[in-house]
């Protein structure tokens, strides 16, 4: 009876093991943190060595403005203007009046806002909440003329009203509706004090490119006396989280490699699908996703999420087709349009079909913003 008993108890501790060790993986730092804390309180063999695990907002935008290039000058009025946020994360005040606040000409604050606003998360030091919407758009990728145009009338965006969308800013249903997914994943109140702090960065990317593991929650064996099988599973645990660690650590390593260029400051981000990363690195895709969410990585640039280093491709409908590439196509296509006729984005969304390219009409139109692209063909020459 007894020997039963212990295989049943071995048993049971072997199946906590197993499913301790897959949840482990994917859990974002935070939710490890309480999980830690939780079998360290309820198991005498394990002990948790912790760092601090979470910043308020605030905090976090002032680390990030401790990695940007500025002036000692600048730094300082750029943590002080963090204080002036409201809760969302907005700039409300008229800025001549912060100005006065802080005895700094207008100016100096005026020149800071793009480089402010171009700090996690999408949104903060925004005016107003079409502002915040823009800036949100803009670090998505999905900043166009269209959305512009409706950014204008938020109005029509808040009652859903497709077919006054499609008459404001000229489109077919299908862009109307694409627009309004896009406004409606978007948050008002970037900064909103009720939302969780973001989690503490759990890797880093030195100036020279290497990915270092950073201090997180650490469970430690304690020698002590508890039941059967509490041995077993403080060991799991420990060993879950090395294993934790060390995927992590590989798949910052790989998303670093690959974003090297902007991580350093040095470049754009390129496309990277989860389902390349996942085939880069011999793991299943599915195991790649849930180890990112809500993993952040602290770099040159700032500290950002794994997740925001993966890019999908151009088009849905195109699952292997590159951003940069889709660009090259309309710009060629741009470049022999017959001279002096009109370019239309239907047209050219059309002709780019023709050569197995599916791309929107709006996708079409921000992509041409976005690389200056002109609305005509080439002029003609004139007379010799």
């Amino acid at each position: 009876m007894q020997s039963q008993q212990q295989r049943q108890i071995c048993g049971l501790a072997l199946s906590q093991q197993m499913r301790l060790s897959l949840d482990l993986l994917h859990m974002e730092g935070g939710r490890l943190r309480r999980r830690l804390r939780l079998e360290a309180a309820r198991n005498p063999f394990l002990e948790l060595r912790e760092t601090p695990g979470t910043v308020t907002p605030r905090q976090a935008l002032t680390d990030q403005i401790g990695l940007l290039r500025l002036t000692r000058d600048e730094a300082d009025l750029a943590r002080t203007l963090v204080h002036c946020l409201d809760d969302h994360g907005w700039l409300v005040d008229p800025l001549p009046e912060i100005a006065g606040w802080l005895d700094v000409p207008p100016a100096r604050i005026q020149a800071l806002l793009p480089v402010l606003q171009a700090l996690e998360p999408p949104g903060v030091f925004a005016r107003d909440l079409a502002e915040s919407l823009r800036l949100q758009l803009r670090a998505r990728g999905r900043l166009d003329p269209m959305i512009e145009r409706l950014l204008q009338r938020l109005d029509l965006a808040a009652a859903g009203d497709l077919a006054a969308i499609q008459a404001h800013c000229g489109c077919d249903a299908e862009d109307a509706a694409g627009m309004l997914a896009d406004l409606r994943a978007l948050s008002p109140f970037p900064l909103s004090e009720g939302t969780a702090p973001p989690a503490a960065p759990e890797l880093e990317l030195t100036p020279d490119g290497r990915v270092v593991a950073l201090n997180g929650p650490s469970p430690a064996w304690c020698a002590g006396e508890g039941r059967p099988g509490q041995a077993a599973l403080a060991s799991a645990l420990i060993a879950g989280c090395e294993a934790r660690g060390a995927s992590l650590l590989r798949i910052g390593t790989a998303l670093a490699e690959a974003q090297a260029d902007w991580l350093l400051g040095q470049g754009a981000l390129r496309v990277l699908t989860m389902t390349q990363l996942a085939e880069r690195l011999g793991l299943a895709k599915s195991t790649v996703s849930r180890a990112v969410a809500g993993v952040a990585m602290r770099s040159p640039r700032g500290t950002v999420l794994l997740r925001q280093l993966l890019l999908v491709p151009a088009s849905p409908r195109n699952p292997d087709l590159a951003r940069d590439e889709a660009q090259k196509a309309l710009r060629r296509l741009i470049a022999d349009w017959p001279a002096g006729q009109r370019i239309s984005d239907a047209a050219l969304a059309q002709r780019l079909a023709g050569q197995g390219i599916a791309l929107s009409r709006r996708t079409v139109a921000k992509y041409r913003a976005e690389m200056g692209l002109v609305a005509w063909g080439r002029v003609q020459p004139g007379p010799a």
